[in-house]
Formats: structure tokens, C-alpha cells, sequence
């Protein structure tokens, strides 16, 4: 009995270490991409610390022209992948089959839905029309006035109306404009919904609400995630903000 056990504790613990070669020989050698993230709820008190993730390529736009689904929920689909200027990788184009060539990763549908965004107007204290869109203006009418958190490119991240009771800081290094909004335009559109098997990062103890605060300053963190070749993604490292 005593030597089945031992057989038994061996084989796991063989086990363990095969996971763990595996894992490691994965992120040696898969292709490299970064990603832009935002983690969510870091404390996990059965688990230890942790950081819960969500991408840029979590929520993909789709034809909004046909109202037949394009993908069913647990359905494969893979993401083709393109780089931009600041070395991250955006989702270029979506598919339900493997592509035969290019970089791209493979992920898992969770669902289909339909979105709708607002294009605003509005006229900044300068007296400078700016044009954006957000998904969130429910609420908002012509004639209110706005500080609206702008990044480098002039796209609005977040907005807090003057009469708000509760007003959320623009991140560290995002412009707060003042304004008052002009004409509003809904654009409804149909996304899709993927997970990656990413989306959960485990970090050394007490490291995971740092990580959130330091998100809540500086804006977004990247993520490298190393791929193998049938686009599997495991998360290699966290970049530091600013990277």
C-alpha cells in the first residue's frame, strides 16, 4: 500500500513538472505579441493574487448589415493580427477558419450581441469643435456641458456632465477638455464576444491590487502573450506602464 502511494505521489508530481516544462518550452518558444488590456478585479482570496483581464480584441466588430448570427456561442474563431506604430497588435479581421497564413490567435466564442455607439459633437471653452464617439452617452441631449478625457489622438475615453454627483479623475496624462455638447448620432453595430484562455494572470502576493491601482493612474497595461503555431495564446509577462 505504502509503495502504491509513493508510485502515486511520483506520477503527479511528474505530472506537475511536465505541465510546467510544457508551459515554459510554450513561452520560449511561441511568436511573440503584445497586447492592449485593462485588468479588472485582482483579488481572488482561494487562489492568492491575481489579475482578471480583458482585451482590445475581447469585443470584435462584425457587418452590423445582416441580422443572421456569424458565430455560435463556443464556436472556434480565429483573429488575424496586425501591428501598429507602438509594437501592439490589433484585430485586422475575423474568420472561422484557420488562416494560412499571417499572425493571428485562436479563441473561443462566448457570445453575439449588438452594440450601439454615439458619434457627439461638441464645442471645447476655445471655441474648437472636436468630433467623438463613445459607447456610453446614454442620457446625454444637446446644450449639456461635459469634461470630456481625451487622448493624444483626440478620441474621448471617459466624460463627466457639470451636474453629475459622482465625477471619475481623467487618467494621469489625458487632457481634460470642457465643452458643451452640439448633435448626437446612434450607430448600432454587431460584435462578437471571444475568449482567449487569457484572460487570468496570477502575480506574486499583494502585487494583483497594485496592478489594479496603477491601472486606475496611468490607463491600460500590455500584456505579451506567446503563440504557438495553431494560435493558442498563453500570457508570457506584463508590461510595465508606459511601455
Amino acid at each position: 500500500m505504502r509503495i502504491k502511494f509513493i508510485l502515486i505521489v511520483c506520477l503527479q508530481v511528474l505530472l506537475l513538472l511536465g505541465i510546467i516544462a510544457y508551459r515554459e518550452y510554450w513561452i520560449a518558444t511561441g511568436d511573440k505579441v503584445v497586447l492592449k488590456t485593462t485588468p479588472v478585479d485582482p483579488r481572488d482570496l482561494f487562489r492568492g493574487d491575481y489579475v482578471n483581464l480583458t482585451y482590445e480584441i475581447t469585443n470584435l466588430l462584425l457587418d452590423s448589415g445582416s441580422q443572421k448570427p456569424d458565430f455560435l456561442p463556443g464556436q472556434s474563431i480565429y483573429v488575424n493580427l496586425d501591428m501598429i506604430a507602438d509594437g501592439t497588435s490589433f484585430a485586422a479581421s475575423v474568420s472561422k477558419e484557420r488562416p494560412a497564413s499571417g499572425q493571428y490567435i485562436q479563441g473561443r466564442v462566448r457570445n453575439e450581441y449588438r452594440e450601439s455607439k454615439w458619434n457627439l459633437t461638441f464645442q471645447d471653452d476655445n471655441g474648437v469643435k472636436r468630433e467623438v464617439t463613445h459607447s456610453g452617452m446614454q442620457g446625454l441631449k444637446k446644450g449639456d456641458a461635459i469634461t470630456a478625457c481625451l487622448d493624444n489622438q483626440g478620441s474621448m475615453l471617459s466624460y463627466n456632465k457639470d451636474n453629475a454627483a459622482y465625477k471619475q479623475p481623467c487618467w494621469q496624462g489625458i487632457q481634460p477638455v470642457h465643452g458643451i455638447v452640439g448633435e448626437i448620432t446612434e450607430i448600432r453595430t454587431k460584435k462578437v464576444n471571444v475568449q482567449y484562455g487569457i484572460e487570468s494572470y496570477f502575480v506574486e502576493e499583494g502585487k494583483g491590487i497594485q496592478l489594479e491601482q496603477g491601472r486606475n493612474v496611468r490607463g491600460p497595461m500590455k500584456v505579451e502573450v506567446s503563440l504557438r503555431k495553431d494560435g493558442k495564446g498563453i500570457i508570457s509577462r506584463l508590461l510595465p506602464d508606459k511601455q
